[in-house]
């Protein structure tokens, strides 16, 4: 082989590596760590579990969230502050599901990752069933992924 036709050869072995640990191409979903993250929320939310959902806050800064109903518009809270935010949310409603699909997780760049939680739940004094997508954006954060922001999908 060539000197050009190597370095062709290593070009393109180092462009299909790549292309295999792109996080975007994998087709077994997310990385394990992301995926248990994500199970953790899933977790949180369907057992009505704030403490749960605190350590799966950033740890470092604030956390955005904006939930049509249940906030007061966008605001940004620490992990401390979110977890009471997040008691009276559950108090006050009964989760009857929680879940991420996987084609619903995306990871366009290294270190960052959308998931698309589909929210059903009732009011603890009855009322109608009401059915939310929450948008969660997750970083990574020391080997682990935290969540950044949580919105209501409009």
């Amino acid at each position: 082989m060539t000197g050009g036709r190597r370095v062709l050869a290593a070009a393109a072995l180092v462009a299909a590596a790549a292309l295999h640990d792109s996080p975007r191409l994998q087709a077994d979903g997310p990385d394990a760590q992301l995926s248990s993250r994500l199970q953790r929320i899933e977790g949180a939310f369907r057992g009505g579990d704030a403490g749960a959902l605190r350590s799966c806050f950033a740890s470092s800064g604030k956390v955005r969230v904006d939930l049509r109903d249940l906030t007061d518009g966008p605001a940004s809270y620490g992990p401390g502050q979110l977890q009471v935010v997040f008691e009276q949310i559950f108090d006050g409603n009964r989760t009857r599901e929680f879940a991420f699909r996987k084609q619903d997780v995306t990871v366009p760049s290294a270190g960052t990752a959308f998931a698309k939680g589909r929210w059903v739940r009732r009011g603890r004094t009855g009322g109608q069933e009401t059915v939310d997508t929450l948008t969660f954006t997750l970083r990574e954060e020391n080997r682990d992924w935290r969540i950044h922001e949580i919105l209501t999908s409009r």
